[in-house]
């Protein structure tokens, strides 16, 4: 399966140079670990500023006082795109930054470390992220209702290291999400929504419960031990509070508890080096994901909008998936020497239960797990060959669609068979790095997601540019058990300049083309371009000036159709179901920075994001705001 790299951290080396900073959700490579593409834009353009994402990961050195996070808190927003990321570790043990803007967009980070000494570690952090003045205006209906969302993030983590023995690193993590499905109308008969004077359903509200705990177990080497191993334990709890369904008899909507899982899951790998620089060692994953039965399990036969359905139906196979799990076992060879690092292994998933009952998901996955680099004074070359299975839970779901369907119709894993990379990286020389790389990705059962909130927002009306498809001139939009096969290349460039403290500039994009199978998955919404320019300019000392532009174009998101033939079908499902795709506007973010360094501890900064004033759709019904402006001071203690 699909593991996600370890993030080290301690609690000030969140503090970045400006707004987003106290946010390092920035990605360690770990050798022969499949690192999965997430990119999350719901949030393109409000306040925080977007942390990096990476496309290619290089390795870099451990943090030795770091402890493992065991997850990235999900309310960061990522860029249009990112490349080979870096951190930001401050001496202070406390740090503390707050921002507010217009529309109530507001920021604060904090955090302090308790102790800190050459064999113990204990802090604390804290992350808020809040909007709440925004009125996206989604339909007549709810014209004056406002978004709100609130992201809270607490985590205590630690790090002992038993004399003689070992290291012990622990993490104890929970986000709060608490926000609305803005824009939600009144569900009516078709044409409620242009109807002024229509029945009024107030915006339902949504709650998000996600703790996390994680910990890693790594003894000490001693000069005559000949085996090296490490264990740890993961628990994770994610949870909605409810999933809320519109009626297709136009009397209102229909509540149910939301989706919840608990992933119980253990980690560890052993490894036995040779002098001359070679290695044979095995790593294993365990997830065990209980997904609990809601009080009343919905059921569909031929509706095709099985979510909408408030009464059983017998026949049906359920909505709500059953518990699953899967074990990945990795065996590898490795030699690294000089100059050479090269890794040759397999990635192999076994899976129990995962699926749908009739149809699960099959026990065996095999994928490549070989990694060649070769560094050689300021040239660096690498090939890639990857793979695994990605599962398909709410916390993963989350970040791919913030707003996305509180509740999986099916715990059928995403499988990679083939994720193939080759990069070349020269620099720096006179202040010049470039990075040029490519890739060639085949994956299966991608989820098609990204449309909940236009499902709540529409019901059985047509969104424009679908056609509708049913008899009840359904917008063609609505959960699917089997997700998109796609395969597809993409090619990524980046370009970093740097004089001094005085200037910097970096830029950075990729192409892939998209037509339905044939694609790289980066995202639902699936752009073809992704870009992101970045200027920094401190004419005086404690001045620094910045500019940035990001972009994702020609954008389109698919979504299944039950209706044979299909107006407008494009492509055909894996479980037969036609698709549609519907075209969304090309994402742009232009946005200027200032900051003033009264001391090395102490600075205030400004910001304006969405200079252009831009208010397109991320996904469908879910505009952007317009400009947004904050103000905010940063104190190391």
């Amino acid at each position: 399966m699909i593991t996600l790299p370890k993030i080290y951290l301690t609690a000030a080396a969140s503090l970045l140079s400006l707004p987003a900073a106290a946010q390092l959700h920035e990605e360690i490579s770990v050798d022969g670990k499949y690192v999965p593409d997430v990119i999350k834009v719901e949030r393109i353009n409000t306040f925080p500023k977007m942390a990096n994402a990476t496309l290619q990961t290089s390795p870099i050195g451990y943090e030795s006082r770091g402890v493992a996070a065991s997850f990235s808190p999900s309310l960061v927003t990522l860029p249009a795109t990112g490349w080979r990321a870096s951190r930001t570790v401050s001496e202070n043990p406390g740090y503390l930054e707050l921002g507010l803007g217009n529309l109530l967009n507001s920021t604060l980070s904090a955090g302090y470390r308790f102790v800190d000494n050459s064999s113990t570690l204990f802090g604390i952090r804290l992350q808020h992220n809040s909007t709440s003045l925004w009125k996206p205006e989604i339909s007549l209906l709810t014209k004056d209702e406002k978004q709100y969302r609130y992201d809270e993030s607490l985590a205590l983590y630690a790090s002992h290291v038993f004399k003689g023995k070992g290291r012990l690193d622990a993490a104890l993590d929970y986000h709060l999400g608490f926000f609305n499905y803005y824009g939600y109308g009144a569900i009516l008969m078709p044409g409620a929504m242009e109807n002024p004077d229509g029945k009024r359903v107030d915006v339902p509200g949504q709650t998000i419960n996600d703790v996390a705990f994680h910990a890693m177990w790594k003894p000490l080497i001693s000069p005559s031990s000949t085996l090296e191993w490490n264990a740890g334990f993961r628990l994770r709890h994610f949870a909605y509070r409810q999933m809320l369904s519109p009626l297709i008899n136009g009397s209102g909507i229909y509540s149910d508890k939301g989706g919840r899982e608990t992933d119980i899951g253990l980690e560890g790998g052993i490894r036995l080096p040779w002098d001359n620089g070679s290695s044979i060692g095995l790593d294993a994953n365990l997830d065990v994901l209980a997904m609990p039965q809601p009080d009343m399990a919905l059921y569909y036969d031929s509706d095709p909008f099985p979510l909408s359905r408030a009464t059983v139906i017998d026949g049906g196979p359920s909505v709500f998936p059953d518990n699953y799990g899967m074990l990945t076992l990795t065996p590898y060879y490795r030699f690294s020497k000089g100059l050479l690092d090269i890794r040759v292994g397999l990635d192999l998933d076994l899976a129990f239960n995962a699926g749908e009952s009739g149809d699960r998901y099959p026990f065996l996955h095999i994928a490549p797990d070989i990694n060649l680099a070769l560094q050689t004074g300021q040239v660096g070359l690498y090939l890639t060959l990857a793979g695994g299975s990605q599962l398909n839970t709410l916390a993963y779901l989350h970040q791919l669609d913030y707003y996305g369907l509180p509740n999986v119709l099916s715990t059928r894993p995403t499988h990679t068979p083939l994720d193939a990379s080759f990069g070349v990286n020269l620099g720096p020389f006179s202040g010049f790095s470039i990075g040029l790389a490519a890739r060639y990705k085949v994956m299966k059962n991608v989820p098609l997601g990204g449309w909940y909130q236009a499902y709540l927002n529409y019901a059985n009306k047509t969104i424009p540019g679908l056609t509708p498809t049913t008899e009840w001139s359904s917008p063609g939009y609505c959960g699917s058990m089997s997700g998109i096969n796609l395969h597809g290349a993409s090619v990524s460039a980046e370009m970093k300049y740097e004089y001094g403290n005085v200037f910097s500039a970096s830029a950075e994009g990729s192409y892939q083309p998209q037509d339905g199978k044939k694609g790289f998955f980066n995202g639902y919404d699936r752009p073809r371009v992704t870009a992101r320019f970045n200027v920094a300019f401190r004419p005086i000392e404690p001045l620094k000036i910045g500019a940035g532009y990001d972009y994702r174009g020609v954008r389109r998101i698919y979504t299944a159709s039950y209706s044979d033939p299909t107006p407008g079908g494009t492509v055909i499902n894996g479980d037969g179901i036609t698709l549609q795709h519907l075209r969304l506007p090309d994402l742009t973010l232009l946005n200027v920075s200032a900051s003033w360094d009264f001391t090395p501890s102490f600075s205030v900064w400004v910001e304006a994001d969405n200079l252009l004033n831009r208010h397109d759709c991320v996904l469908p019904m879910q505009p952007t705001q317009g400009i947004v402006g904050v103000a905010g001071l940063k104190w190391l203690f």
